[in-house]
């Protein structure tokens, strides 16, 4: 897939989280059902190295449970409500239910005890679905995608950018090491220039996490490879305007 694959793509932000529980199978449901192009997630690692998909290291914001992912294993974190009798997904679960359907933006969390093994875990899994050519691996850590690369030479790495001057300048230094595929900034970040400069480097961008109607349609109108939102259905309504 090249960054051309992509125009004006509409990824549903840890599923269509405007609609139901975050990182949900839910939430996944609601957006395969609005059209969205993509979807986001995030992953951790379970105490039993099973992969699981919910955004915090614990657990405690978005279920009825305490304590660390790495530190629970699969069965425990399954006990637990994540929203309206929602369980927290492995990342099989969703593969399984999205298949090559649509694209998945896939981020890995740098804060895990588990994250030493995530790459490896992560490329492997969608490997042996062949959903390869569907899949974004993204991070703020750039050396979780070094890995991955390493893990997967054909991986499509996408570099999270925080909305800091300096945090920004030192991943994009350490990315020259793997080119990344894709860049994720912050959408106030965004720019006709900055799109320019992205795309003399043969890089997509997919920024976050807008859900103002106006700024879709200044994004869409930009031409950028997509946006991440947590409303799909009003993003698709802004994108059919123009």
């Amino acid at each position: 897939m090249q960054p051309e694959t992509l125009f004006r793509a509409i990824f549903a932000h840890r599923g269509a989280s405007a609609y139901a529980p975050e990182n949900t199978m839910a939430a996944f449901r609601s957006a395969l059902s609005s059209r969205a192009d993509g979807i986001e997630l995030d992953v951790h690692l379970s105490a039993d190295h099973q992969i699981v998909v919910i955004h915090d290291d614990d657990v405690s914001r978005t279920t009825n449970g305490q304590g660390k992912v790495h530190a629970l294993t699969l069965e425990e974190l399954r006990r637990l409500d994540a929203g309206q009798g929602e369980v927290i997904p492995t990342l099989l679960d969703v593969l399984e239910l999205i298949g090559d359907q649509m694209f998945l933006n896939i981020e890995l969390k740098r804060f895990s005890g588990s994250a030493a093994y995530l790459p490896e875990k992560v490329t492997q899994l969608v490997n042996e679905l062949d959903l390869n050519s569907k899949v974004i691996y993204s991070s703020f850590d750039p050396m979780l995608l070094i890995r991955t690369r390493r893990s997967d030479p054909q991986a499509k790495c996408g570099l999270l950018l925080l909305e800091d001057g300096f945090g920004t300048a030192v991943r994009l230094l350490v990315s020259t090491f793997i080119k990344p595929w894709s860049l994720h900034p912050h959408y106030s970040s965004v720019s006709h220039k900055y799109l320019q400069r992205a795309r003399l480097r043969g890089q997509a961008v997919i920024t976050y996490t807008v859900n103002q109607p106006e700024e879709m349609q200044r994004l869409f109108n930009l031409g950028l490879q997509g946006i991440i939102t947590d409303d799909p259905v009003q993003a698709i309504e802004v994108r059919n305007t123009l």
